[in-house]
């Protein structure tokens, strides 16, 4: 499958002829073993303009779908991120708390806290959360953003948020199927709640006919993208994956050298932006 609009513009029509959406902050009240949903799902990590072209898709199929947004992306982009909302989409906070301050809880915690206040102030209720990954850091003492909401006292402090990846397997009332782009491939994200531990065992995902498959033999899917690296045109798409491959191949090859990756880890942020 391309990342252009069209391509999703299908999985949109398709999704919504098989099963009901949800936006997550409506988990918790469709929570029965016989619940039957999609969630489209958004981490808006650079451009904010392409999220609000993929909610627009979207309302056109009567989809109701959730933004998680960078808080550094916030101040400057108020008024998209409205339109998004005004769409009925759910705008709410991509947080990446941990690894911005080395695994500091404390300075975590207040970076987490203000961010949570500034989406607030412009209207953005956040009910749920999803944490950043950042495939080229350097840890010291944590497994990833993830260890934000594993953290007892965090989630007890902020209990009325709901962590989607590092939660929800211990709250939903059945099973459910993650779906994600994540690398410029679809694919069934097999241990989403621990991948950043215990990776592997992802299943491809070739065609819409097997995202209809899956959609029709499970109950609960939640399928999430990167708005940024979905195109309008099918040459630009294939040309933006290359680019992306091109990059990653490179960045993975360079930090086999350990200098060199420990140089790369400092900046680690820039791969939100590819």
């Amino acid at each position: 499958m391309r990342f252009t609009y069209k391509q999703f513009n299908s999985i949109c029509k398709k999704a919504v002829e098989i099963k009901k959406t949800i936006t997550a902050n409506q988990i918790l009240s469709n929570n029965t073993k016989e619940d039957n949903w999609i969630i489209f799902k958004h981490d808006v990590e650079t451009n904010v303009e392409r999220a609000l072209k993929m909610a627009k898709i979207e309302a056109e199929h009567g989809i109701k779908a959730t933004y998680y947004v960078q808080g550094y992306l916030l101040e400057n982009n108020v008024k998209l991120l409205k339109e998004i909302a005004n769409l009925g989409h759910e705008v709410t906070y991509h947080y990446d708390v941990l690894d911005a301050n080395n695994g500091d809880f404390e300075k975590a915690k207040t970076e987490f806290v203000n961010y949570v206040t500034a989406f607030e102030k412009h209207g953005f209720k956040i009910e749920t959360l999803c944490p950043h990954g950042n495939p080229l850091m350097i840890r010291n003492g944590w497994n990833s953003n993830k260890d934000f909401f594993r953290n007892e006292t965090i989630a007890t402090e902020f209990n009325n948020m709901l962590d989607i990846v590092v939660q929800l397997p211990t709250t939903l009332a059945s099973d459910y199927i993650y779906i994600s782009d994540a690398g410029f491939q679809f694919k069934i994200i097999v241990n989403v709640e621990d991948n950043d531990i215990n990776n592997g065992g992802d299943i491809n995902i070739h065609s819409l006919k097997e995202f209809e498959n899956i959609c029709v033999e499970n109950k609960k899917i939640i399928f999430s993208t990167h708005p940024h690296r979905w195109k309008a045109y099918a040459l630009s798409a294939i040309a933006n994956k290359s680019k992306f491959k091109l990059i990653r191949s490179v960045a993975l090859l360079a930090a086999k050298n350990k200098t060199i990756k420990k140089f790369l880890s400092k900046f680690y942020f820039l791969a939100k932006k590819i």
